[in-house]
């Protein structure tokens, strides 16, 4: 049977140090800052839950424990998390393949802790799936692009180019006034994926895994749905009217 949204877990990388967001919010976890009177993980769970996740692992380190206390379990949310707790900084991606020792599952997804893109997961995995894909990214269009890395892709989906950022604005190919495809934060692994990440060392995904792998069977899937980063103080700004609006959960539950 295909691996679907019900029978893999999800590993949410929330253990980042925070520092672009001190001035707006310094008393923990990014991932916990308030938006809209809740901790953005919040909101992170409810979509989660919504799409059909039920097994979660937290990738912690910096003040892990106030995660844990306020999540616990995660049964009040329908879900059910674990936690894999780094002792040393191994980066995002050496987060994820320290997670992926509880990982059963032949495919997983990952998300960012600090972003919020919502995308149809079943969608996601049924591209995945037809693509036979080693990962696949969840990209989202913009025009401030100032802030991201952007990503091309061929007509079949591939990414066969990342662009860096230099000096707050992109390398070719674009200009300034266009649109750009950037990764949105969500992926799906394969678990063969987590061979490719060195060990011993910080290891970036964006930086230094996911470039590694171009030419090979890494793809993108576009969403045009609601995105947010939360990781510098005008978007943390920007989320608190933002998220409420698009999400009016009842704030007894």
């Amino acid at each position: 049977m295909n691996p679907n949204v019900a029978s893999s877990p999800a590993l949410v990388l929330a253990g980042g140090l925070g520092t672009r967001l001190r001035s707006a919010h310094d008393d923990g976890p990014k991932c916990l800052a308030p938006v809209g009177g809740r901790p953005f993980l919040e909101y992170l769970l409810r979509w989660l839950q919504a799409e059909g996740v039920r097994d979660l692992i937290l990738c912690l380190g910096h003040k892990s424990e106030q995660i844990q206390n306020w999540l616990r379990d995660g049964s009040q949310w329908g879900l059910n998390v674990r936690y894999s707790v780094e002792t040393e900084l191994r980066g995002t991606a050496g987060a994820l393949r320290l997670a992926a020792q509880m990982v059963d599952a032949p495919t997983c997804l990952a998300i960012n802790g600090d972003s919020f893109l919502d995308v149809n997961l079943e969608e996601l995995f049924r591209f995945h799936q037809s693509r036979k894909a080693l990962a696949t990214l969840a990209l989202t269009r913009i025009r401030e692009a100032h802030r991201y890395d952007g990503v091309q892709l061929d007509r079949m989906g591939r990414i066969y180019a990342f662009f860096e950022k230099r000096g707050g604005a992109l390398r070719r190919p674009w200009e300034r006034d266009e649109e750009h495809l950037i990764n949105g934060g969500v992926y799906l692994l394969e678990r063969k994926f987590f061979d490719t990440v060195p060990e011993g060392k910080a290891v970036s995904l964006e930086k230094d895994v996911l470039p590694a792998l171009l030419g090979g069977s890494i793809y993108g899937f576009v969403s045009h749905g609601y995105f947010i980063d939360i990781g510098v103080p005008d978007d943390y700004a920007r989320a608190q009217t933002e998220m409420a609006e698009r999400f009016s959960y009842d704030h007894s539950s």
